[in-house]
């Protein structure tokens, strides 16, 4: 499981996620990171690792419009070419005609969006995106020292504490600003 957090804030996004792959029963520290830069993005995933994979070496991205991505450029070009890979490497999973992807987090433009497993994509009003594991208590922790630690510090924080209450979560962690 995972903690990945996603943050916009003054024209800036910033990216956190934990160090660690689990299940119910172990936890590892990985070597490589559930968050990365490809092109202009950022891009932050739960779940499988091989999602991460596909997302970030295998999975041509589209080049996002001259006037910043938005929602619609999102739901339609970014979406449909993830799936498209996901569903050519074997990873999507169809059952009774509704498609399965995975949950990840897409910076780009200044603009953070959350993918869920049915490819819905939402963004909130209050600039916070989480996901994995430890979301609900990074999330309240984002939110509880939003103005009192700057960004970078907010998430580490954040990824800390849900990390002391799922055992699923590391508490080290990485931060990717853009």
């Amino acid at each position: 499981m995972t903690c990945i957090v996603a943050l916009k804030e003054n024209g800036k996004i910033y990216f956190g996620a934990d160090k660690a792959l689990s299940d119910a029963y172990t936890m590892r520290k990985i070597s490589y990171n559930k968050i990365f830069k490809k092109g202009k993005y950022i891009l932050g995933y739960t779940g499988s690792p091989r999602l991460g994979q596909l997302l970030e070496h295998v999975i041509e991205l589209p080049e996002p419009p001259k006037s910043g991505a938005n929602l619609h450029f999102i739901v339609s070009s970014f979406i449909e070419s993830v799936r498209k890979g996901l569903k050519e490497y074997g990873f999507s999973e169809v059952d009774n005609n509704k498609e399965k992807g995975g949950i990840f987090i897409i910076g780009i433009d200044g603009e953070i969006f959350k993918v869920y497993n049915d490819f819905q994509v939402s963004t909130y009003e209050n600039n916070v995106i989480c996901c994995g594991s430890g979301e609900d208590y990074a999330e309240a922790t984002m939110e509880a020292l939003k103005d009192i630690f700057p960004p970078k510090e907010r998430i580490a924080k954040a990824i800390e504490i849900a990390g002391k209450f799922i055992t699923t979560v590391t508490q080290d962690c990485i931060i990717l600003e853009a």
